[in-house]
């Protein structure tokens, strides 16, 4: 109690003590010295009783100034531990990767002697096709010679009706087997396409419904085993295969995407239901901001998963970034039905590293791709809230996979597994590959296993 408040509380007691002395002078009719005896016992007892009610007051005020201070302390030693847990942590990811850099480039070595070995290899195999096929010409009668058809062409045609004339000797289909780990699409070595000559491609591939899906495997770290498989746009034609690169913004820019984006979705849906019967992972496929935006794009992708959980559930929709933070009203609505019949969904072709985990999966997205070159940046952890090396770890939490996409050197893979990354995807595992269609008579349980191949071919075009 502070000293004006004891001061008044004294003068309070005391004047009730003279009003004791006068009530019991004059009211009871007690002697002046009765009187003041009363008062002075009053005063007495009500000492007594402040002095009770003092001492078992609790002092908050001082306790909590002792624990703000203690607090206080707490905070800055914490501050001071995170900070050296930030230098050890650093400091032993450089040793670490110091320790592990020969191993690596050793391996990137061997790496390179296998490429190199399967390229000789390879040509031998073209060699000896060469001259089998050179062998077999000369021995057949020239009126049933047989041209032999381009590799990336000849694994799409029908066989050839057999000639009339008695046992012809025919030429074998020599196809070349890739590079190893080539991510180079063979039409790209021809120099790029004309604009008109790719719009007129387009018109003529959608008139006629040819464009198909080619898949790419999204593989598990370290085991390397296909987990899900990405499905990428091509334009298969007699004369060869057109990437989605090439014709792409030709399309965005005609208004076609979402049409595309429409035969893609149709397309991928049964090879989508034949990869879950076998076991494997779902099929991911790419749909642009276009599409969603557009009613008659909304109404292909309904049309197909809207109210078939079946499909679903082994269909990943993939958006890039961007895109996300763009998504509203009729799209975003679609989206979220979809979701609640188990679609899930990825976000692809992330360059801002500062994500919100919590509000990625309550909008249900379940996968995160990220370039590899930019999680092994340096400059990328500069200024961000999260360390690249932590960003799996901490988007596991929420029930998120990262997956680190355009993996073209078995370099990087030692560096991502430092980083705890478990799905990969890239040309060092795999490029896009043709679907081998099943027969339309076969049915999916009937089907023996040596059958069910489903992709990819082991040679075809890009």
């Amino acid at each position: 109690m502070s000293k004006p408040a004891a001061i008044f509380v004294a003068a309070a007691m005391a004047v009730t003590a003279g009003c004791v002395a006068v009530i019991a002078s004059f009211g009871f009719g007690l002697s002046l010295a009765q009187a003041l005896l009363a008062a002075f016992g009053a005063l007495v007892a009500m000492a007594v009783i402040q002095l009770a009610f003092t001492r078992a007051a609790p002092q908050d005020g001082g306790r909590l100034e002792d624990l703000d201070r203690v607090v206080t302390q707490l905070q800055s030693r914490i501050e001071t531990l995170e900070a050296r847990i930030s230098t050890l942590d650093g400091a032993a990811s450089e040793r670490a990767r110091a320790a592990t850099k020969p191993m690596v480039e050793e391996i990137a070595a061997l790496g390179g002697l296998v490429n190199t070995i399967a390229k000789e290899l390879a040509a031998q195999d073209v060699e000896i096709g060469r001259l089998k096929s050179a062998a077999a010409a000369q021995a057949a009668p020239p009126a049933s010679a047989v041209t032999v058809a381009p590799p990336t062409v000849a694994s799409r045609l029908p066989p050839e009706p057999p000639a009339a004339s008695p046992a012809p000797l025919v030429a074998p289909r020599v196809q070349a087997a890739p590079e190893a780990f080539d991510p180079v699409d063979a039409l790209s070595t021809a120099g790029p396409v004309p604009t008109d000559d790719v719009a007129t491609r387009l018109d003529r591939a959608l008139a006629s419904g040819r464009i198909e899906p080619h898949l790419q495997p999204i593989v598990t770290l370290p085991g390397r085993r296909v987990a899900h498989y990405e499905a990428l746009a091509r334009i298969v034609e007699p004369t060869g295969v057109l990437a989605a690169a090439d014709f792409r913004e030709i399309a965005a820019a005609r208004g076609r995407i979402a049409e595309i984006d429409r035969l893609m979705l149709q397309a991928c849906a049964p090879v989508a239901q034949r990869l879950s019967a076998k076991g494997a992972g779902a099929v991911f496929l790419n749909i642009a901001i276009e599409t969603l935006a557009a009613p008659e794009g909304r109404a292909g992708i309904a049309a197909q998963l809207e109210g078939r959980p079946d499909i679903a559930r082994n269909v990943v929709l993939e958006l890039p970034q961007s895109a996300f933070g763009r998504l509203a009203g009729e799209g975003a609505a679609l989206l979220d039905r979809l979701r609640g019949q188990g679609l899930r969904f990825s976000m692809d072709a992330v360059e801002d590293l500062r994500l919100d985990p919590r509000e990625l999966s309550r909008r249900g997205v379940r996968f995160v791709k990220v370039a590899a070159e930019r999680l092994l940046d340096p400059e990328t952890a500069r200024g961000a809230a999260i360390h690249p090396a932590d960003l799996a770890s901490l988007l596991s939490r929420y029930d998120i996979e990262l997956v680190a996409t355009h993996v073209e050197e078995e370099r990087t893979v030692p560096e991502l597994l430092d980083m705890d990354v478990q799905l990969s995807q890239g040309a060092l595992f795999g490029v896009p590959r043709p679907v081998r269609p099943a027969a339309p008579d076969e049915a999916p349980s009937a089907r023996p296993a040596a059958a069910t191949r489903l992709v990819p071919r082991s040679i075809g075009a890009r």
